[in-house]
């Protein structure tokens, strides 16, 4: 499984479909935590909402590396489809754990805060669960769900819009309210959590769909 994540990864670097939404993540948190003086949970709603849009994009672009005929024979050399996509997952879910890191940290020195370590739980929660949810976004949105380029555009962007746009739609549009609201950071913990976990039962869902849609493709 190493060996298939680092297969995934080194497509994507060579591809380079990863610059763009590299360049996005890194100018939105520069752009919108340099010299913040608000409460810190507040600033990790911009790397919160970005992590969102930017891990959609990544991982729609890291299982479009593959031609279809170029994934089934890589399903065939890893001895299964379903060996392949959770492969896909778990890159997603490395380049998350890094672009989370950025977030959280970058803003921290950029900025004049008075912050704790409960702070910084709340921006490790909010990122992993808007990237979570992202993921499973692109999953959706990746050739293995919808093959043509221009209907996975309009997809993505109907995503990005339900989920933070309509606030009672958890996890992403609840996680920007609670990081936005004047509540003590210590009852931001356990709301966030909850979405949290609704970030990976939805991953856990579009998962196995996509595997559903690729068995019937194959």
């Amino acid at each position: 499984m190493i060996a298939l994540v680092r297969y995934d990864l080194s497509m994507l670097v060579r591809g380079q479909s990863y610059i763009a939404p590299f360049v996005l993540y890194a100018s939105a948190i520069v752009t919108l935590t340099t010299n913040d003086q608000g409460p810190l949970p507040r600033v990790y709603t911009a790397s919160a909402m970005t992590i969102f849009i930017c891990m959609l994009w990544l991982t729609v672009a890291l299982i479009n590396t593959e031609e279809p005929a170029q994934r089934a024979m890589t399903s065939v050399a890893a001895r299964g489809e379903h060996r392949v996509l959770a492969a896909n997952v778990l890159a997603a879910l490395v380049i998350c754990l890094a672009l989370t890191a950025l977030g959280l940290i970058y803003p921290i020195p950029a900025g004049d805060h008075t912050w704790s370590s409960t702070d910084l739980v709340i921006g490790i929660v909010a990122q992993l669960t808007c990237g979570v949810t992202g993921i499973a976004g692109g999953l959706v949105c990746s050739r293995i769900v919808v093959r043509r380029t221009g209907y996975a555009v309009f997809l993505a962007l109907g995503l990005i819009g339900v989920f933070t746009l309509i606030r009672v739609l958890p996890p992403v549009a609840p996680t920007m309210v609670i990081l936005g609201s004047d509540r003590p950071a210590t009852e931001m913990v356990t709301p966030l959590l909850l979405n949290g976990v609704i970030a990976v039962v939805l991953l856990a869902g579009s998962t196995i769909a996509a595997y559903q849609v690729a068995r019937r493709q194959e």
